[in-house]
């Protein structure tokens, strides 16, 4: 599923860097991790791509329902452009028609009509905030809802650490961990100090 990815990537003019493909193999390793680089250096779909592999290859076989990947972000400002980009291989690849594969945010700027269908039935990639993904975990069935994930992914981790959303925001992984152990879980930043550091408190083990 990767190859087709790289392709699709190739087929807009953009060539993988090393570190995406580092990011990419880890994942699909099941390893947990975090991504350092500059602003505009293609963190988002390091992340984002080799989690999107899982989900095509669960897809193939017949195996996706439900909620797999989670991607946190504090500023709900870019969700849209966020949720633009991680649209963007979907759609152009036709994966909602073929593989059943679905994008969509969940936000404060999120219709009830949506909110209250996502209570019922969600997307296969969610992209959240903090506060968001809190309020989804007090669902009497948030364990249906978001059981089911395999991979989130926090976005502007420096902005996390040392904060209380930052809490809430590993509280809710901590509670993910515990119903799919093999929870992958990888934090995005630009800016970091301390990475060590920063990668534990992601759940991060390496990538």
């Amino acid at each position: 599923m990767l190859d087709r990815l790289r392709d699709w990537m190739r087929g807009r003019g953009w060539e993988p860097f090393a570190f995406q493909e580092e990011a990419w193999a880890a994942q699909v390793a099941g390893r947990s991790g975090l991504v350092h680089v500059p602003t505009g250096a293609g963190k988002t779909y390091a992340s984002y791509l080799g989690a999107l592999a899982n989900v095509m290859a669960e897809g193939a076989r017949g195996e996706l329902g439900g909620l797999r990947v989670v991607y946190i972000t504090p500023l709900r400002a870019v969700s849209r452009d966020i949720e633009k980009a991680l649209r963007l291989p979907v759609e152009e690849l036709g994966l909602e028609a073929e593989l059943g594969i679905k994008v969509e945010a969940r936000t404060g700027d999120t219709s009830s009509s949506v909110r209250a269908r996502q209570k019922r039935s969600m997307p296969s990639v969610l992209i959240t905030t903090p506060e968001s993904l809190s309020l989804l975990m007090s669902y009497a069935n948030a364990r249906e809802l978001l059981g089911g994930v395999s991979c989130v992914i926090a976005d502007e981790w420096h902005e996390l650490l040392a904060s209380k959303r930052g809490t809430q925001t590993e509280l809710a992984m901590a509670r993910l961990r515990a119903w799919n152990p093999e929870l992958r879980t990888w934090a995005l930043s630009a800016t970091l100090a301390y990475l060590f550091v920063a990668a534990l408190a992601g759940g991060g083990t390496g990538g």
